[in-house]
């Protein structure tokens, strides 16, 4: 039966690259000032490092990714073999080997990467790169959350790139880093910090009436015509912008996909204010569809069958063995096989800013009252059961 609410809700999810992005436009023009030459003269292109830096929800990496594809069509225009690949510090790990065996999957997958070190991953990845006449451009997200929880020392390795195989050309034109701010450049050792540059493209916050127009470009591609209101996308704006949210869009984004579940679920034809009230008044945890997304299919069953317990106890907390048994039924629900070492999956929960551990027989959602979880959890055990659904 066809939703009387929504038009497409994968509009609204944080895998969804817009083709526009609403005032972000002089951010993409900027990085095509730094690579854009590399499509003139990619063989005499040298490479160059970037660092992209805002606040969470400011469009960064939506942004990067957006430029990568744009990189990748104006490329392909011109006969150029060019490939973008994005990496995440925070979900692929914290050592260089799973590093760089992802860069290898995902540009070489021709090169098996079990039994070389991460430093021959480097040199036949670029050996790969040289022999098939391939180009590419890596961008590094969640750079300052991996030099905080590891001493590997990434920025050194993906800055010298060129230095890897002196012998051959270095086809990989460029590396941008993001992160939310500068501070993990205190981490870094000086031979790092002079190769990493002073390339810097700022994102600042978005006000209101920013997001207000991001939030039309999504509701037009995700909703209805006719079922979101003007006024319904100012308060979603005007919230957004105040503490403790502030002017995080993807926050502002799940606002607007949760009000549209509550009103459908109501039988509703319209997104009203109210159920924007209600939504926003009982969504504390700030746990956006974006860190849903970034979890592996075993944090996501742990997390489903930990909201299903809170959301049958009323209470914000459950012990460590309430949760051990709910993410095996969970994972018994979905056909998947079951890890002995579930502390260690609550560990990387909390290690995440996903759950708080207070004590073992306390364990929550960053500390939010009970009375406030159950359209937030309602919302989250919808889009775990679609991506485990997806999985399995």
């Amino acid at each position: 039966m066809p939703s009387r609410i929504f038009r497409d809700k994968n509009k609204l999810s944080p895998r969804y690259v817009p083709e526009r992005l609403p005032h972000r436009e002089k951010q993409i023009e900027n990085l095509f000032s730094i690579y854009g030459d590399a499509l003139e003269d990619i063989e005499g292109f040298l490479l160059k490092v970037t660092q992209v830096v805002g606040d969470v929800g400011t469009g960064k990496t939506c942004t990067v990714l957006r430029f990568g594809r744009i990189m990748e069509e104006e490329a392909t225009k011109r006969g150029i073999n060019l490939q973008h690949i994005y990496i995440n510090g925070r979900l692929e790990g914290t050592s260089r080997f799973t590093l760089y065996q992802k860069i290898l999957t995902l540009a070489a997958p021709a090169i098996s990467a079990r039994s070389l070190s991460p430093e021959e991953m480097l040199f036949h990845l670029l050996r790969y790169l040289n022999s098939e006449g391939k180009y590419l451009l890596i961008s590094f997200d969640e750079i300052d959350y991996f030099c905080k929880r590891s001493k590997e020392h990434i920025v050194y390795d993906l800055t010298r790139l060129n230095e890897v195989d002196p012998t051959s050309p270095c086809n990989i034109i460029g590396v941008i880093f993001i992160a939310r701010d500068l501070s993990y450049h205190s981490l870094l050792e000086p031979s790092e910090l002079s190769t990493l540059g002073r390339g810097i493209i700022e994102f600042p916050r978005y006000n209101s009436e920013q997001i207000k127009d991001i939030l039309a470009d999504r509701v037009e591609l995700a909703f209805n015509p006719g079922v979101i209101d003007e006024d319904v996308l100012e308060f979603i704006s005007d919230v957004t912008v105040r503490p403790p949210i502030n002017g995080d869009v993807r926050v502002a984004l799940d606002i607007l996909l949760y009000s549209g579940n509550l009103a459908e679920n109501l039988g509703s034809d319209m997104v009203l204010p109210d159920h924007v009230r209600r939504v926003y008044g009982e969504m504390y945890p700030r746990i956006t569809s974006s860190d849903v997304e970034g979890l592996d299919q075993h944090e996501k069953a742990l997390l489903l069958g930990f909201a299903r317990t809170l959301m049958a106890s009323k209470s914000p907390y459950a012990s460590l063995r309430e949760i051990i048994e709910a993410y095996r039924v969970t994972c018994e629900e979905y056909n998947i096989r079951a890890r002995g070492d579930v502390e260690e999956i609550i560990q990387n929960l909390a290690d995440k800013g996903i759950i708080e551990i207070l004590s073992l027989r306390k364990i929550g959602l960053l500390n939010a009252p009970a009375k406030n979880l159950e359209i937030f959890l309602d919302a989250i055990m919808e889009r775990l059961r679609g991506d485990l659904h997806e999985g399995g």
